[in-house]
């Protein structure tokens, strides 16, 4: 994982993974406050990261006085404005009176300011739980290029043997086929003779799909070596015809079915990242999927619940085997284990959300804890539980 030190000595990380999220949920001095903003990663929107941040610290300065936010509010000088103009999709900073950490996230994030006995982690759960990792092959006529990606970074590798380019590969044969095309297209073409096609869009003749069934056969063996036995999926990107052409070649048994259509040139890593992502994510979510379907087969038999007053009481006994709760909406209010819950409608200066703490408190003891939108919840509500 990329650390950085900014320039007031505050640890900052591109990748928030399950050791981060571990040290998070295992701080106990309070206060814990969390901070989440959501950014822009350039352009005159980006003016507002920091105009965001400083909003958000002076709601913290309202709520925490006591808390020393130094290194925090240093990032609001002006040598740091630099800072705010290379962020990514959300911007996450977790205070405590021993900790202070920061995370460029890769993915939107609620504006939102907690103060309470643990740290507000539900917004970044989802990049725990459902990341993995997955490889994307970009092939056009000038590039063939390999990606190590997963739902928060993508990074250009290059194994071993793997060929360069199909163009370098061909150049002597299309030179060919586009001088004999040139010469055809100012005499007059030879009945029966086709003009050569290739230029990256189109399709190819018998001859080119010859030459590029070879070639993509060499691909297939550089990566065939390269990755062995991972089961990761590679998502190809590429023209049209490419696609049918380099499956002919492939026996990686990991090539997904759908893949990234158009020029990958006309790409970049994160938007060859983003299309693939849409690709791999169901798999990501397979976990998920179980505990659904195991809620819904033990509804009636005493081993469900969706009631956020009864999961909370039950989340320190450790029969608790899946959670899933909301993740764009959240149950703010109050919470002692002695006394229980107090609800509240809209979120007051010392509020918690009440998901939160159950999340919190389920990984702690064992349980495995999916965040999942609204829309897609069991029974419609913003929690739902599986017991042992």
């Amino acid at each position: 994982m990329k650390h950085v030190m900014t320039p007031n000595n505050m640890h900052l990380a591109d990748v928030f993974n399950e050791t981060e999220l571990d040290v998070l949920l295992k701080h106990e001095n309070t206060p814990c406050i969390s901070i989440y903003i959501p950014t822009h990663r350039g352009g005159k929107e980006s003016q507002q990261n920091e105009i965001r941040f400083k909003n958000a610290m002076e709601t913290i300065k309202s709520i925490v006085p006591t808390i020393d936010l130094g290194p925090a509010m240093a990032l609001l000088d002006n040598s740091n404005a630099a800072f705010w103009q290379y962020q990514k999709d959300g911007f996450a900073l977790f205070i405590s009176p021993e900790l202070m950490r920061a995370y460029r996230l890769s993915m939107d994030t609620p504006q939102v300011v907690v103060a309470a006995e643990q740290f507000h982690l539900k917004p970044v759960l989802p990049l725990v739980v459902y990341d993995t990792t997955f490889f994307i092959l970009a092939l056009s006529q000038n590039e063939c290029r390999l990606f190590r990606c997963t739902m928060q970074h993508c990074y250009e590798i290059k194994p071993k043997n793997l060929p360069d380019s199909l163009s370098q590969a061909l150049r002597f044969d299309l030179q060919e086929k586009q001088l004999q095309s040139h010469t055809a297209s100012q005499t007059s073409q030879a009945p029966g003779r086709k003009a050569a096609i290739f230029h990256g869009q189109g399709v190819a003749d018998d001859e080119d799909k010859d030459r590029i069934l070879r070639y993509f056969q060499a691909i297939n063996k550089a990566l065939t070596t390269f990755l062995g036995p991972r089961t990761d999926q590679l998502v190809l990107a590429g023209v049209g015809y490419l696609h049918a052409l380099y499956r002919s070649a492939n026996t990686y048994p990991h090539l997904v079915n759908a893949g990234i259509t158009g020029n990958p040139e006309n790409l970049t890593a994160q938007d060859l990242q983003k299309a693939a992502w849409e690709i791999v994510a169901p798999r990501a979510r397979k976990d998920l999927d179980q505990a659904v379907k195991a809620y819904q087969d033990l509804k009636g038999s005493g081993k469900t619940a969706n009631d956020l007053a009864y999961i909370l009481q039950q989340a320190l006994t450790g029969q608790m085997k899946h959670l899933m709760v909301a993740q764009d909406v959240n149950q703010w209010g109050q919470f002692s284990w002695n006394d229980g819950p107090v609800f509240h409608s809209e979120k007051q200066a010392e509020d918690q959300d009440l998901l939160n703490v159950a999340a919190c408190q389920a990984l702690r003891n064992g349980a495995a804890v999916f965040p999942l939108p609204l829309e897609e919840m069991p029974d419609d509500s913003p929690v739902a539980a599986v017991f042992h």
